[in-house]
């Protein structure tokens, strides 16, 4: 009969093979892991040489399974997502929310959550740490540990193991600085939209504006001499009076209320999005998490633009 010790297995080696994997790199794996490259080398070696087996194909460019670690490493998934749901399960033990929580956003939505969420929130949580990670990406939430990421749009669910719950609508607007409407008058009709420079915001395909007046309704594509990528950098834009934005209501909101932005075609119904909070699908969900989901139901009381 085989003994305990003889069948033990440091758990530490699946997580750095699984790791490299993932990454496709021995480099990327160790960056991730805090670990030098050499011992990540060294110890998917150890491994290999308990199993008898190579597991990955090494060349100076690239990592590559085996037929073998194919297999493998199939198994070591399942292995360390469970431990990983067992630490989290761990932190849901006691009532008081504990630990780091990662939150991933875009970085418009981002800045503005820092001040009107975020802040609140850990004040009043004091023992949970804050990691938010600003990109716009669609960021791999199992594989970067994120506990929460703040997504627009209702595409969000393409991968089966998130939950998405649908936390705010928000209206966009048309807005321009008194400088710029005192150089070339107020923009009043709809007819006139292409009489007026715009801010003009880059993203993927040609952004199409759907605006309705009267229950007509309009379809405008902004164009402008100036473009960006960025909402914030566009807010930026419209206040240095370089043409009329476009942006989310809640986005404007301070500029408006201080009356550096001028809100515009008031009259008119404009497009609507949803923001989505999602988080990977578990059985048990950290206190921690479940602190912030309760802080994002009541948003509206942190976001007083928006009502």
């Amino acid at each position: 009969m085989r003994t305990i010790v003889e069948v033990s297995m440091d758990l530490n080696l699946l997580l750095i093979f699984s790791k490299v994997v993932e990454n496709h790199s021995f480099t990327k794996a160790a960056v991730e892991l805090h670990m030098e490259k050499s011992t990540v080398s060294t110890k998917v070696s150890l491994l290999e040489s308990r199993l008898g087996v190579r597991l990955l194909n090494r060349t100076t460019r690239s990592v590559t399974l085996t037929e073998a670690g194919e297999g493998y490493y199939r198994y070591c998934q399942q292995i360390v997502e469970n431990a990983l749901e067992a630490e989290q399960y761990a932190t849901t033990l006691g009532d008081e929310a504990v630990g780091l929580l990662r939150l991933s956003a875009a970085l418009d939505f981002g800045h503005l959550f820092i001040r009107n969420l975020i802040g609140p929130f850990m004040t009043a949580n004091p023992n949970v740490e804050v990691e938010l990670i600003l990109e716009n990406r669609l960021v791999d939430m199992v594989r970067e540990r994120i506990d929460l990421a703040i997504r627009v749009g209702s595409d969000t669910l393409n991968d089966s193991s998130l939950i998405a719950k649908k936390i705010i609508e928000v209206e966009v607007g048309l807005f321009a600085s008194p400088v710029f409407i005192a150089k070339y008058g107020e923009l009043q009709k709809v007819e006139n939209l292409s009489s007026f420079e715009f801010i003009e915001f880059t993203v993927s395909d040609a952004f199409s504006l759907p605006i309705k007046r009267n229950s007509i309704s309009y379809q405008f594509e902004p164009k402008g001499r100036f473009k960006v990528n960025d909402i914030v950098a566009a807010k930026e834009a419209a206040l240095s009076a370089l043409g009329i934005v476009v942006l989310p209501k809640i986005i404007a909101a301070e500029e408006v209320k201080n009356k550096q932005l001028i809100p515009l075609l008031s009259d008119c119904e404009f497009p609507t999005f949803f923001l989505y909070a999602v988080y990977p699908s578990r059985q048990w969900i950290p206190a921690k998490l479940k602190a912030f989901l309760e802080y994002l139901e009541n948003i509206e009381d942190f976001l007083p633009a928006i009502k």
